[in-house]
C-alpha cells in the first residue's frame, strides 16, 4: 500500500501560522517539538512532518477503513537512513524531496514493491486546475507503466474516498494536490519497469 502528500510550502505559511499558540502541541508529539524547536529551518520540518503523517494517514485509512486523523497518534522519526511514521506499532517507510517551493512525501508499507510516482507544478490553484491536472497525469503514467489506452483508464473513489483504477485492481494508487502542486504515486504488486520522478 502507498500515500503520498504534497505542501505547496507557499500558500502553507499563508494558510497556518505554525508559530500560534496551541498549533504544535495539537498535532506534533513532544519529540516531534522538539524536532521543529532545533531544525536549521524549522517551517520545513514542520512541513515535513506534516507530509510524512498525513502520507501514512492515507494508508492507515485504506486499512481500517476509518477516517479518524489523530497527528498526535503518528509518531514520526527523522533519521538519516531511513524516516517512518509509527501509527498504532505499524511502522510506515517514508521518503520525501524538498525543493523551495514544495515538500512532496510518499509513504509505504514494504520497502520492496515498486513505485512510480511524479510531482509537478500547475498553472494556478484553483480546484478543477489541480483536479484535472493530476488526474490527467496519474493516467498518463498509468499508460506508459501497462500500455493501457488513456481512454480505457477511469479513476474512481470508494465511499471512503479512497482512489482506485477499475483497470488495475492490484495497484495501491495515492493522489494529492494543494495549492500550485500536484502529485500522484501508485505501487505495483507485480513486478514493473524502474520509475522515476519527473517534473512537468
Amino acid at each position: 500500500m502507498i500515500g503520498n502528500d504534497i505542501v505547496d510550502l507557499k500558500l502553507a505559511a499563508v494558510q497556518s501560522n505554525w508559530k500560534r499558540k496551541g498549533f504544535l502541541d495539537k498535532i506534533f508529539t513532544n519529540k516531534e517539538q522538539d524536532l521543529i524547536l532545533n531544525a536549521k529551518d524549522p517551517s520545513i520540518m514542520v512541513w515535513l512532518l506534516w507530509s510524512m503523517k498525513e502520507s501514512a494517514y492515507k494508508i492507515y485509512m485504506r486499512q481500517n477503513s476509518l477516517r479518524i486523523f489523530a497527528p498526535k497518534r503518528f509518531e514520526c522519526d527523522v533519521n538519516t537512513s531511513q524516516n517512518t511514521v509509527k501509527i498504532n506499532e505499524i511502522l510506515y517507510f517514508t521518503s520525501s524531496t524538498i525543493s523551495k517551493d514544495s515538500i512532496h512525501t510518499i509513504a509505504r508499507l514494504n520497502l520492496n514493491t515498486s513505485i512510480r510516482t511524479n510531482y509537478f507544478k500547475m498553472k494556478n490553484d484553483s480546484y478543477t486546475i489541480q483536479h484535472n491536472t493530476t488526474y490527467n497525469s496519474l493516467k498518463e503514467g498509468v499508460t506508459q507503466q501497462f500500455d493501457i489506452p488513456i481512454s480505457k483508464i477511469e479513476i474512481n473513489k470508494n465511499k471512503m474516498g479512497i482512489p482506485y483504477i477499475n483497470e488495475l485492481s492490484k495497484v495501491s494508487i495515492s493522489i494529492s494536490h494543494h495549492g500550485i502542486f500536484g502529485a500522484y504515486a501508485f505501487e505495483f504488486i507485480e513486478p514493473c519497469k524502474e520509475y522515476k520522478i519527473l517534473w512537468v
